[in-house]
């Protein structure tokens, strides 16, 4: 009895500070949400390294993983482990329409462990950038610019992730920031404009294929675990005698930019051979 209100008293507070406005009223009555549990190696489906698994084990205490929110919602709970990508990424049927809701990209079966290797396909994105001063900035910058200013627009559907690229100094602080969305494969060609006087704001880019490494994580992007995820991945990827861009990193987010915790990706992107 007293860990079910336990339980309460968290999806509860959870509920009071997450759901909020028009997301609210659209998640609040969720039926159909089906929570898999998972192990630490089926939800992160690549080999972890020795040096990691006893460094990360400290990192897991207090996960919540096996814990059910009273009302399905079980992502609002604190920590557990992501939710693997081929359960984001089904097609989805809407009336008789089958639609991916994720860009094509490649996972490629890692001959290292610690991280995941995956491709991103050349490809438009609609961009826009970040104010790294703004506690709200990745908010604002999705809806004021991109919901605004090229999305409502265009009818465009939304697919994830959303990609959050970030330009680092030498101490690795986030000095820039940009955020993107992929423009679904049939508007590709024709991906429609911006809102007049929104171009500076808003702008749509021609990708090229990009080589990326990733540690999923199961929580919020602010969590200081979460950014501890990076730290690990670059140690695994340099051990692994590969490169990557030191002033960047990434976050691919799966779920609505202020809500839920099915999957969210540390980021470093390949730089060749060069060091």
């Amino acid at each position: 009895m007293l860990k079910l209100l336990a339980v309460l008293a968290l999806v509860s507070a959870s509920v009071a500070h997450r759901f909020k406005g028009a997301q609210y009223k659209q998640t609040k009555n969720a039926t159909d949400y089906e929570y898999k549990s998972l192990t630490w190696d089926e939800a992160h489906e690549y080999e972890e390294c020795d040096w990691i698994e006893d460094e990360y084990k400290e990192l897991e205490k207090g996960n919540k993983d096996g814990e059910e929110a009273l009302n399905g919602m079980h992502h609002f709970l604190s920590r557990h482990h992501p939710k693997l990508i081929e359960d984001i990424c089904a097609n989805v049927t809407i009336g008789d329409v089958s639609r991916k809701v994720c860009p094509d990209f490649t996972r490629e079966e890692s001959a290292h462990c610690g991280f995941e290797t995956v491709v991103i396909p050349p490809g438009k994105w609609i961009v826009a950038d970040i104010d790294v001063t703004d506690r709200l900035g990745v908010r604002n910058a999705y809806k004021k610019k991109i919901a605004y200013g090229y999305r409502d627009p265009n009818s465009v559907r939304f697919m994830v992730p959303v990609i959050l690229k970030w330009r680092l100094n030498k101490e690795l602080e986030r000095v820039r920031g940009e955020i993107a969305m992929y423009i679904p494969g049939e508007r590709q060609n024709n991906p429609g404009s911006v809102v007049p006087g929104m171009e500076k704001e808003v702008r749509i880019e021609e990708w090229k294929e990009t080589k990326v490494y990733l540690r999923p994580y199961g929580g919020h992007r602010d969590d200081v675990e979460f950014k501890q995820q990076y730290e690990l991945l670059r140690k695994a990827v340099s051990d692994a005698g590969l490169f990557y861009k030191d002033n960047e990193e990434w976050e691919a987010g799966y779920t609505y930019l202020r809500y839920g915790r099915q999957r969210i990706d540390a980021i470093v992107v390949d730089n060749g051979s060069k060091a």
